[in-house]
């Protein structure tokens, strides 16, 4: 800050009034100390001062009151620094940050979105998974009736050769129960069905010959399902298996005979 700056700021009043701090009273009286131009202004101050101390009036005379106004306006009002406006960016940099906040909240939400749809696959992986245990523990218990029926000593083990002009090497394994008028049949050693064709479960009494459709084999091309489970099978005297048209027939096709076996 220069000298003249000095003079107009007003700061040489305040020191004289005694009403700094501490600190810049005694920045203030360094700067005057050196600058001979700020001793005399300062004196010019407190001569008025002194001027208006020994005004012994109720009121102050007309000339140092005026003298005063004139000064302390001349040093005070008239020639105070002017202010420089300065126009902030800090306006842009709200809107800025408005901005960034809004794009922040909405990558949040399609965040939370995304891991809602995540969710939903796991879900849906974990049902389909829950599905697929519970049909594996399904077919393992009905495994271990199936065994535990094959095992009970009331159940009767049959075996049904096979036809020697369509399946000489083939044969059937039968286990069949009198008392819950149940048959279990192991066909794994059946040729796989052609298409458009499906294997046909029989019963039979032989006198006069009567055949009687337990089910279908629909099936027995599956890999995992050579076992067949068939209840309601009253007083059979033996049992067969035709190879019919898919849907089944209501008379056996004896030509399409596999395997025969009685009781």
């Amino acid at each position: 800050m220069n000298t003249k700056d000095y003079i107009e700021s007003g700061l040489l009043e305040l020191y004289v009034y005694g009403v700094l701090s501490t600190k810049e009273q005694a920045e203030i009286a360094h700067d005057i100390a050196k600058d001979p131009e700020l001793q005399a202004e300062v004196e010019s101050i407190e001569a008025i001062l002194l001027k208006l101390s020994k005004a012994t009036s109720p009121g102050v005379k007309p000339s140092i009151k005026e003298l005063v106004v004139t000064k302390l306006r001349s040093k005070s009002f008239q020639h105070r620094p002017k202010v420089k406006i300065i126009t902030s960016n800090y306006s842009y940099f709200g809107w800025a940050a408005a901005i960034l906040f809004l794009g922040g909240i909405l990558w949040l939400l399609k965040l939370n979105q995304d891991l809602q749809n995540d969710i939903e696959v796991v879900n849906s992986q974990l049902e389909t998974k829950e599905i697929q245990v519970t049909e594996v523990s399904q077919k393992v218990e009905t495994l271990e009736e199936l065994f535990l029926q094959m095992g009970d000593p009331s159940t009767r083990k049959l075996t049904l050769p096979g036809n020697k002009l369509n399946a000489p090497n083939s044969s059937v394994v039968a286990f069949y129960t009198d008392e819950k008028e149940e048959l279990i049949l192991d066909i794994s050693r059946l040729p796989e069905a052609s298409d458009g064709m499906v294997y046909q479960v029989w019963s039979f009494k032989f006198d006069p010959l009567t055949p009687k459709s337990i089910g279908l084999l629909a099936e027995a091309n599956s890999s995992e399902n050579k076992v067949f489970r068939f209840q309601n099978v009253p007083e059979p005297e033996g049992f067969g298996i035709t190879l019919e048209p898919a849907g089944g027939s209501e008379q056996p096709n004896l030509k399409q005979l596999y395997a025969l076996g009685t009781i």
